[in-house]
This record gives C-alpha cells, structure tokens and sequence, in this order.
C-alpha cells in the first residue's frame, strides 16, 4: 500500500515494494480496494522513503509509536497525582496488545498513541484535542469508537465550567474527521464477506469481555492463568468503580463507550464479533484497561498490588505472540541450505504480505507467484519440469482450495510451513490437476 499499489506487480521483484511519495495514489488505492483511513500509510511511506525500505524500518515504525505510548501513559498518570504513576506504563508494555503491536507493520501502535495523547490533551484542556482525536480516526476506524468516547465525555463534563473549550473541541473534532465521510461511506460496505452474521447475544457479549482481557494483559498459554484473567477483570472493575468515585470519570465511562459502541457497531453492520479477532482488535483499548488496573492498586493495594504483580510476572514469562506469525528468515534460510538453485512457489492469498515476505528473504533464490486464477499446469511451464518445488501456501480463505488441491495433486510433502514439491516423480499425464483442466468445448 505505501508503494502506491494494492495488486502485486511480480516483475518488478522487490521494486514492486518501494514507497512512493504521492500521497494521493495511496489515497486513491486505499479507497477502491482497501478498508483503512490513510494517515497511517502516508505516514510510513515518508517513514519509509527517508530510512529504507526493510520489513525491519516499517517495524521500527510501529515500534516507536509503542515506546512513545508507554512514556505518555506514564506522563498522563502524573497529571492525575496517584501513587505509582509508573504502573499503567508497565502493565501496557507487558500487555498482549502492545507487545503484538510493537513488531507488526499495521496502523494500531500509531492509533493506540493517539488514543493516549488524546486523553491526555484532554485533561489538559489543550486546544488541540479534537485535531488529535481526527488524526486517530484517520489512523484507525476503530480507534475513532475510543477518541470519540473521551471527547463525549470530557465535553459533557466541562459544558458548565469550559463550555468555550467543549465547543472547540467538538467542532474541530467534526472539522477535521469531516474530510473522511466519503471514504468511510465506501469502506462500510467493502468487505461483506469479512466476519459475516452476528450470532447470540450473550456469546458476542462473552467474546468482547474476553478479548477486552487477553489484549490488555499478558497472552500467557497457560491454561490456569483463566484465574488471573479473571481477576484482572475483577479488579479493573473494582478500579473503575474507585475512579468514579474519586471523579476521575474519563477513562472509566470512556472505556465502557468503546466496548458498548465496538458491540454496536457489529450489530448494525451484521458482523460476528466471535469471528473476529477480538483481542487484536480490541487491544487499542489496552491502555484503558492499564489505567483502571491502577486505580485498583491505589485503592486496594494489599490485595491488587500482589495480583497484579504476579499476572504480569506469570504471564510475561508463559506468554506468546497474539497471533504466531511465520518465520519467514528461518523459512528461507532452510530452503536455501537444501537447494540453492530450486524454485520457489508462493501463493498470492488475498493480499501480498505472504508473497511480500516471502521475496523479501529469498534474497536471489527463484521465486514465483501462484495466483488464485493461475493453473497449475501453468506455473510448471513457467518453471519448467523436472525440478524441486518448494511451495509456500498463503492459507488464506480465498487461497485454500487452490492450495489443497496442488497439494494432494502433486503429493506435496509437508515440512513446517511449506511443502516440497518433486517435478521429476509427477507422471506426465498428472501435470495438470483434473479438475482444473479446461473444460471440452465438445
């Protein structure tokens, strides 16, 4: 996307991957085929353009945003003068949300920082909360659910003692998120297929509960650490209650808004939340759910203090990724070792991350791109018989069946994320699988 093209161009090899500095093109892409709101992808192509063009700099990006999110946590807690104002910093960097969003090349580590500088412009009263707030919808739709909560509720709660303040901002707010009601008009609709059906009530209802607590706390793999979840939840239960009390309202009710706007926005969209993957999406909120962790520890610290402590400690050492992602250095380098002139076969999917990081850490073996309309029969004259495959798959809805079929067809023999594929034991007459031979016209 910030090379200015959605569809992959596999001539051009990795030229097909450096950023572009027209801003519209990317724009232009992102509103015929894609879902997000730009400002994340134009920040990163310039990101991109003025540090190189590695996998690893379009991390760093993200990387930044969450140390950046980390050190404003901590700045925010201060301005509230409890005890222990390191504390919400801590628990969001040790949460499964920040860590995943620290090394992925997405928008949500920019949209979580935004969120946070947000709420602290706002407790500040600053002038430029609501430009903030539009920039976080314009990084993130899902991030617009919690800037929108704290502007509501801030405004709501300064209209009799700042109402010049509670205008401005509101009005900037809509000012600025106003450029993007075309784009959000179309991306509404653009993914029908995507999550479809909303399901019983009361298990979407379980689900956001849950992925609430597995974004924002460590994703330990144990099956006990259920217990710790559970009182995670508890306690920034216990939290919220106390900062009401304290009338510290912003993060509670602005935190309950998102929730209740994320279910909401499901049912009128028809989208099941137990599809999706909730802790992914819900981690933006993560630095709520820090804070109201906090307040338990302030009220309650004997009993919160120890707890929160040993999930933490318990979690950070037990956990993995939110979503385990491919090696694909290591996936290569093993390739390499066995045969350094053999082609390698990637499967398009439905995007080019699968193909993208496959190239990128081919570094000079011979790749190729198997596309979803591709036959099979095709891609071995390109590469030519009698030679060994090794094919990566995207596993990718759209994908599979394709994929399964090359598969079973060529009697593809599996080795952890790909398949070896010998041309010189496929009978001639198997070339091409049967069922996607062209049909007769007789």
């Amino acid at each position: 996307m910030t090379s200015g093209r959605t569809t992959l161009q596999w001539p051009l090899g990795m030229d097909q991957f450096k950023p572009t500095a027209n801003l519209l093109k990317i724009l232009s892409e992102l509103y015929r085929h894609d879902v997000h709101p730009p400002l994340y992808f134009w920040a990163l192509a310039l990101w991109r353009m003025a540090f190189g063009n590695s996998l690893e700099v379009a991390r760093m990006f993200s990387a930044l945003f969450v140390f950046a999110t980390i050190g404003l946590l901590y700045r925010y807690a201060i301005r509230l003068r409890l005890r222990w104002p390191f504390v919400p910093a801590v628990i969001y960097a040790a949460s499964a949300a920040g860590l995943r969003y620290a090394y992925n090349a997405r928008p949500y580590a920019m949209a979580t920082f935004l969120i946070v500088l947000t709420l602290y412009l706002a407790e500040r009263k600053s002038k430029w909360t609501g430009l903030c707030a539009a920039a976080c919808v314009a990084t993130h739709y899902f991030a617009g659910l919690c800037v929108g909560s704290i502007i509501l509720v801030e405004c709501l709660q300064q209209w009799k003692s700042d109402r010049r303040w509670s205008v401005l901002t509101v009005s900037s707010f809509a000012l600025f998120c106003s450029p993007l009601a075309l784009l959000v008009t179309r991306h509404v609709a653009a993914r029908p297929d995507q999550f479809p059906g909303f399901g019983n009530f009361r298990k979407e209802i379980d689900t956001i509960v849950g992925g609430a607590l597995r974004g924002s706390l460590p994703g330990s793999t144990l099956d006990s650490f259920t217990y710790l979840f559970f009182a995670g939840g508890l306690l920034a239960l216990v939290g919220g209650i106390y900062a009401l009390r304290r009338k510290f309202n912003t993060v509670p009710l602005a935190y309950a808004s998102f929730l209740g706007a994320f279910l909401l926005t499901a049912v009128v969209t028809n989208k099941s939340i137990q599809k999706m993957p909730i802790d992914y999406y819900l981690g933006i909120g993560a630095p709520f759910f820090a804070v109201l962790l906090w307040f338990a520890i302030d009220f309650i610290p004997v009993i919160a203090g120890p707890v929160i402590a040993l999930t933490i400690v318990v979690g950070s050492v037990t956990a993995t990724p939110m979503m385990v992602p491919r090696d694909y250095r290591k996936m290569m380098t093993k390739i390499r070792s066995e045969c350094d002139h053999c082609a390698v076969v990637v499967s398009e999917g439905s995007g080019a991350a699968v193909p993208a990081c496959t190239l990128y850490e081919a570094k000079g073996l011979d790749v190729y791109l198997l596309r979803i309309s591709d036959l099979p029969d095709g891609m071995i004259q390109k590469i030519g018989k009698n030679r060994l495959i090794y094919f990566v798959p995207a596993n990718e809805s759209s994908s599979m069946p394709m994929e399964r079929e090359v598969v079973r067809e060529f009697a593809a023999v599996p080795e952890d994320d790909f398949f070896k594929i010998d041309l010189t034991r496929v009978p001639a007459d198997k070339s091409m699988p049967n069922s996607r031979r062209p049909q007769s016209t007789e």
